[in-house]
């Protein structure tokens, strides 16, 4: 089209349908509007709206040619004007770049977004490119040299590109090049330019740039409120003639971003770093205080507001070297023994990069991801020697894996209908576990529907596995009274201690009452990879169904569950529920049924399959088998250490890795205060036969007979001071 910009008349390229949102494309020194051949067309088909007028004095638009980027700027409001276009992004190519920049400083409520190629906030010229294009008004040798350093270095372009490119820099009226590089040379405001700026910008930048090179673009776009830069890394100054497919993909994802980077080689710098500081972070655990109270400070920092635009990778991964990471719970160190945590392993760590990568979504489908989860459970059936038939699935952890079980326990028990009816409340249905139990097991059946009062908790003996006798006694007064024994609930490792009920005995007795045999082996069960202790579970592969952690003794980072049932079938009515959009079919990725969703409640499941693949794949069952006698070896050390101090108690004897001891008369959870707080241990406490005890768990791969030993000493520093 043609139209009247400031007294002169002005031509423009048009594409694309009216109401389009606008875009205009603004050419570099000595151009016009053939400088965009073909990605006008590909904007518009794009849905853009696109003009790509030649500048004054360019192409068929009258002269004479502006000669600063301040006027060119003011112009290019003045042409939105005059082509009745209220707002619009502009897009520019080099001096264009310059031009579009200081417009939308200038000029803020015209331009919505802006897209800068082959720029910098400054861009001197060369002094010799300068006197070439002054001395020859046609600008032969100028459009020569400029040709010659406008394209990437390797490959080198094609002599007809060479040539192209000499004769378009070539038409231009004479002078025209020597006044459009005085204006880049003499611009001095593109700093500030940037600093004005507010809309979404984007610098796309040649990562062979000889004419502006990928540090200034890059920065550039770091100044900019809203910046982001896109790197084409093959390509030069001339990414439009040079690469015009892939300069036509960088406006788009310009213009309508996806949430991936422009920049993947600063990215993978970024990410470089960001992993050696993890790894730095792990590799120097022992240095550091086991746990640090956050400061003030720092936790009034997470008050902030949510971000409505984003930040540097680098700025975010500072904020969480400062604000995150020396304020975690503790567990990669090898003085942490509270609770039950798994210490992590830098192989686990790198397979969630790799998941989160990946992103796959183990709900179901025909994908390798959902192999790998296969896998696992071919391998946990061969070590608790389960049949082929039986199921697995991996869960959050063993509370999620518990409340799975009383479901599957239950729908056995009444049959598949009450999915459908849910219950009455006269089914009469009793469970049992010790008192020793994990508090998710009372959970776990208020959450199915059955409620606490239907799980019987029967006391235990002296070695703190449930009293057989008071367990037969339960079941027959429960049958008495008319009521329903559905399960039977053991454990492999109480949370308190460490016991291990008689699991043969267990087995036998759930046989003789038709009781579905669930064991809780949170951390315990995974003693079946050690020799050592693998004798000590005896009976529970006769289990019905399994309940475990990965991220306990089997030292994969949180979280990683496991839920192990003998018949797969029964496992699976109690959760597959079938639903249009989850049909399943033979061939394509809706194939390989059956699907995990199948036998849970979750459709949506991450990859917690591989973490454990790749800590068992780089450690061996062995070696992780090791890790755990070795647990027991520091914590039968510790025991000897509480016996042989005189103002030490040991409450009870050890049964696998937890030892629980106090100092009498005195207050056990002010001294574990004052051990977390300087950072030389973590123990937790628990309640013993009443007595408040200050207990120790030994999980943790790194933790040496040394660690248990310095903690001893502190306590007893502890109690020296008080």
């Amino acid at each position: 089209m043609n139209i009247e910009v400031q007294g002169r008349q002005v031509f423009a390229a048009t594409f694309g349908k009216d109401g389009d949102p606008a875009l205009v494309l603004v050419h570099g020194a000595g151009g016009s509007h053939r400088t965009w051949s073909g990605l006008g067309e590909g904007m518009a088909a794009h849905g853009f709206c696109v003009l790509v007028p030649d500048l004054p004095g360019h192409g068929t638009s009258e002269g004479p040619a502006l000669d600063s980027i301040g006027a060119l700027a003011d112009w290019l409001a003045d042409f939105l004007n005059a082509a009745g276009v209220k707002r619009a992004a502009l897009a520019g190519h080099s001096m264009g770049a310059l031009a579009a920049l200081d417009c939308a400083a200038r000029h803020p409520a015209r331009v919505d977004a802006l897209v800068l190629l082959g720029a910098a906030s400054a861009m001197p010229v060369n002094q010799a490119l300068l006197d070439m294009a002054l001395a020859d008004p046609a600008a032969a040798a100028a459009a020569a040299l400029i040709a010659k350093w406008g394209f990437a270095k390797e490959p080198p372009p094609s002599p007809a590109l060479l040539a192209e490119t000499i004769d378009n820099l070539s038409a231009s009226a004479p002078g025209i090049l020597h006044t459009d590089l005085s204006a880049c040379n003499a611009y001095g405001g593109g700093e500030a330019a940037a600093d004005r700026t507010a809309c979404p910008a984007a610098v796309i930048v040649g990562g062979q740039d000889r004419m502006s090179p990928p540090e200034t673009g890059r920065a550039l776009a770091g100044r900019l409120k809203r910046g982001r830069a896109i790197v084409l890394e093959r390509a030069g100054h001339m990414m439009m003639a040079e690469h015009p497919e892939a300069t036509l993909t960088a406006l788009v994802d310009a213009l309508d971003p996806s949430l991936d980077t422009g920049d993947w080689e600063a990215l993978r710098a970024q990410a470089h770093r960001m992993l050696d500081e993890s790894l730095d972070f792990i590799r120097a655990v022992r240095g550091r205080p086991v746990w640090r109270p956050m400061p003030a400070d720092v936790r009034a920092a997470f008050d902030a507001a949510p971000p409505r635009t984003g930040q540097a990778l680098a700025a975010i991964d500072a904020e969480f070297r400062k604000l995150v990471e020396p304020f975690g719970p503790g567990n990669l160190h090898p003085g942490f023994m509270g609770w039950v945590h798994g210490g992590g392993t830098v192989e686990g760590m790198l397979a969630e990069m790799l998941a989160g990568g990946l992103n796959a979504n183990l709900g179901g489908r025909d994908h390798a991801p959902m192999e790998v989860e296969r896998q696992i459970l071919r391998w946990m059936r061969d070590l608790f020697h389960y049949p082929k038939e039986a199921s697995g699935l991996f869960v959050t952890g063993t509370s999620m894996a518990n409340f799975l079980a009383v479901l599957v326990a239950r729908t056995r028990a009444l049959g598949g209908e009450t999915r459908r009816t849910g219950l009455s409340g006269g089914e009469g249905l009793v469970a049992y576990a010790s008192r020793a139990a994990h508090g998710c097991i009372p959970q776990a059946f208020e959450m199915s529907g059955l409620g606490s009062d239907a799980l019987r908790l029967l006391p235990t003996d002296s070695c703190h596995r449930i009293d057989l006798e008071a367990l037969k006694e339960a079941i027959r007064a429960d049958r008495a009274a008319g009521r329903h024994p559905f399960m039977l609930i053991g454990s492999a490792g109480t949370v308190d201690v460490g016991a291990i009920d008689d699991l043969d005995a267990l087995a036998d007795l759930a046989e003789a009452e038709g009781l579905w045999f669930h064991v809780d082996g949170a951390f315990g069960a995974l003693g079946m990879m050690s020799t050592e202790l693998s004798p000590k579970l005896s009976g529970i592969e006769r289990s019905n169904s399994l309940a475990f952690d990965f991220h306990k003794w089997g030292q994969v980072p949180y979280d990683a569950g496991y839920f192990l049932v003998r018949d797969g079938e029964t496992h699976r009515a109690a959760f597959a529920s079938p639903a249009a959009y989850l049909r399943r079919e033979a061939r394509g990725l809706a194939a390989g049924s059956l699907w995990p969703c199948d036998y849970g409640p979750d459709l949506s499941r991450g990859f917690r399959a591989l973490k454990t693949w790749m800590t068992l794949k780089a450690h061996g069952m062995d070696a992780l088998g090791a890790a755990m006698a070795r647990c027991c070896r520091v914590a039968r050390h510790l025991a000897a250490r509480v016996e042989a101090e005189p103002s030490l108690e040991l409450l009870v004897p050890v049964a696998l890795n937890i030892v629980c001891f106090h100092h009498p008369g005195a207050d056990s959870a002010s001294i574990v205060a004052d051990l977390h707080e300087a950072g030389i241990a973590a123990p937790s406490t628990t309640m013993i036969g009443g007595t408040l005890a200050i207990r120790a768990a030994i999980v943790n791969h790194r933790t040496r007979e040394v660690d248990v030993d310095r903690m001893v000493d502190a306590v007893l520093s502890v109690l020296a001071k008080q």
